[in-house]
């Protein structure tokens, strides 16, 4: 249940930033900037998924769905999108 709850708020963080930040920094997006954006927006559709209490029956999906997985996923997938859309 905190599992769930946490990749819920996660997944509002991220997607809350996501979109005040291009309006803030829209601009200074990187090619490499924009390229991060799909697999972070799934990454956090996923988390939503999970959040709201999905249970996968296949094998795949339950470790695609994996709180272990996606947590990591998308921080990582967020810094680097912060990195790369930072002008420096």
């Amino acid at each position: 249940m905190i599992a769930r709850a946490f990749s819920l708020v996660l997944a509002v963080v991220v997607c809350s930033g996501l979109m005040l930040l291009p309006a803030m920094r829209g601009s200074e997006l990187t090619p490499a900037g924009h390229g991060l954006l799909p697999p972070l927006m799934m990454a956090a559709s996923a988390l939503f998924v999970h959040g709201l209490g999905y249970r996968p029956r296949r094998r795949w999906s339950v470790w695609l769905l994996s709180p272990w997985l996606l947590w990591p996923l998308t921080v990582a997938l967020a810094a680097l999108w912060w990195q790369h859309s930072a002008v420096g």
